[in-house]
């Protein structure tokens, strides 16, 4: 009989046990690839479609930057409220080919995996070719004021950390462009980054064409204008890193090769892995990020 007690108050404690919530487990037992639970495992290479159809956490804050709609950042905390660590602050600046057909939303499931591993993360939404006060100059003069705002904010949240500044594709020329033009220790991660833009629109594709779009013209119709919107380069090589797929029919390799910034090109890997948590891709630069 006392068997019998003994083994149904241990089923009764087992029960009661597994009624943990999901947030009661993972503060218990906190995981640095927190991500792999949220994302599937994608072979390589993935599509736009392949990100944006991706689940994500909600930012947990929405601030405007600017008067218009399309002037505001969004901020995601660490999922498991482990804010005391030493991780940098992350800022992203997503692609979209400067134009305003491609928004925010392709930045989400980054920037969920990313605060699933402990980082606190911003994303940054800026008016692109085809709005109202987008294209050049003022689609980086929103970049620019999205940055100084973030940074007088900053202090709101955390304590003095390393700040690094994520661009993709067409995120990551206005990163570097930002990059060289401030005089600070924030560091800058390019992925498939457009580095020459002078070069990138001379050459045929979509996006490339997009680029003259954005410039308002050729670089022999405006060619003061491309040279206020390339990155200095060879101001930012201790400040800069570039990560660039093999593969990538978008961004061609050379543009990290010919950049004369430090660069990782990456085989087998696409445009759009480096921002699908799914990849080995992001694998890569969530290793590199984790151990700034």
């Amino acid at each position: 009989m006392k068997f019998v007690i003994v083994l149904f108050l241990s089923l009764l404690f087992l029960g009661c046990g597994s009624k943990l919530s999901t947030n009661e487990i993972n503060n218990a037992q906190p995981s640095a690839v927190e991500h792999t639970n949220f994302y599937s495992q994608a072979e390589q290479p993935v599509s736009f479609s392949d990100v944006i159809s991706l689940a994500y956490e909600p930012s947990t804050e929405k601030l405007f930057y600017g008067d218009s709609e399309l002037q505001y950042v969004e901020r995601w905390s660490p999922t498991d409220n482990e804010s005391d660590n030493d991780l940098p602050v992350l800022i992203f600046i997503h692609g979209g080919c400067w134009s305003n057909a491609y928004r925010i939303n392709q930045s989400y499931p980054i920037s969920t995996a990313l605060a699933l591993n402990g980082f606190h993360v911003w994303s940054v939404e800026y008016r692109a070719t085809g709005d109202q006060g987008g294209g050049w100059p003022g689609t980086y003069n929103d970049i620019e004021q999205a940055l100084a705002f973030i940074s007088t904010v900053e202090d709101t949240y955390y304590s003095e950390r390393k700040q690094v500044v994520l661009g993709h594709s067409a995120g990551g020329h206005l990163a570097l462009l930002a990059a060289s033009n401030f005089d600070s220790d924030s560091k800058a991660i390019g992925l498939a980054a457009i580095t020459q833009l002078v070069t990138y629109a001379s050459e045929s594709g979509g996006c490339n064409s997009l680029a003259i779009s954005f410039m308002n013209g050729s670089p022999d119709d405006v060619p003061e204008q491309y040279a206020l919107a390339n990155p200095k380069l060879n101001q930012i090589v201790d400040k800069a890193y570039l990560f660039v797929g093999e593969i990538d029919p978008i961004v061609d390799t050379t543009q990290a090769r010919n950049s004369g910034l430090p660069f990782e090109i990456v085989e087998g890997t696409g445009h759009f892995d480096w921002i699908h948590p799914g990849t080995q891709s992001f694998e890569k630069l969530l290793q590199y990020l984790l151990n700034f």
